[in-house]
C-alpha cells in the first residue's frame, strides 16, 4: 500500500470512530431536553422528511434546501439520513398492488396488507381470526360485506358458514 492510502484509511478510521463518539453523546444531549423541546423538533423533523418523500430530491437537497443547514450538517447527519433520503419511497406499496392487480398475482397480497378477498387488490384495514385456523385481513369494503352475512347477534348460535367477526373467539375458534 502507498503512503496515500495510508493515510486515506488511517482517516477514514479516525472519521468512524469521531461518528460513533458524536452517537455516543447524541442520547445524552437529547437526555436533558424538555419533552416539548423534543416533540418540537422531532415533528420539524418528519415534516421535512415526508415532503421530501413525497417530493423527492438528494440527501443534500434534504438538509440544505429543505431544511435549512448548510455544509457543517452533512457528516452528522450522513449516516441515518442518506437511509432515509435515498430510500423513502411512499408510493411504492400503491404501485406494487397496481402491479400486482393488473397481472392477478395474489400471492405477495399478505406481505403487502392487502385484502385478502379474491380479485381485492386494496390495502388491508381489518383483521380478524377465523375459525379456519386464518387469519382474515380485509379492506373496509370487505369487512362491511362479510360482518353483514352474520344475521345473530347472539355469540353462543353461530350463523350457517360463520366467518365474521363477532363468532371467532367464542365459537369459531
Amino acid at each position: 500500500m502507498t503512503d496515500k492510502n495510508e493515510e486515506m484509511w488511517e482517516l477514514l478510521a479516525q472519521l468512524g470512530e469521531a461518528m460513533e463518539e458524536s452517537n455516543s453523546k447524541l442520547d445524552q444531549m437529547v437526555d436533558v431536553c424538555p419533552d416539548d423541546l423534543k416533540i418540537a423538533i422531532i415533528r420539524w423533523a418528519m415534516k421535512h422528511i415526508v415532503e421530501h418523500a413525497q417530493e423527492g430530491g438528494s440527501f443534500r437537497y434534504l438538509i440544505y434546501d429543505r431544511m435549512g443547514f448548510g455544509p457543517e450538517a452533512y457528516v452528522p447527519l450522513c449516516d441515518s439520513g442518506m437511509t432515509i433520503s435515498n430510500e423513502f419511497d411512499l408510493n411504492l406499496k400503491t404501485e406494487l398492488a397496481k402491479a400486482l392487480k393488473i397481472n392477478n398475482i395474489s400471492k405477495a397480497k399478505e406481505v403487502l396488507n392487502l385484502c385478502d378477498e379474491p380479485g381485492c387488490f386494496d390495502e388491508a384495514t381489518s383483521g380478524w381470526p377465523a375459525k379456519n385456523g386464518r387469519y382474515r385481513r380485509t379492506c373496509g369494503t370487505h369487512y362491511r360485506e362479510i360482518t353483514k352475512l352474520c344475521d345473530s347477534e347472539d355469540g353462543d348460535k353461530m350463523c350457517n358458514d360463520c366467518n365474521c367477526w363477532k363468532h371467532t373467539r367464542s365459537m369459531c375458534g
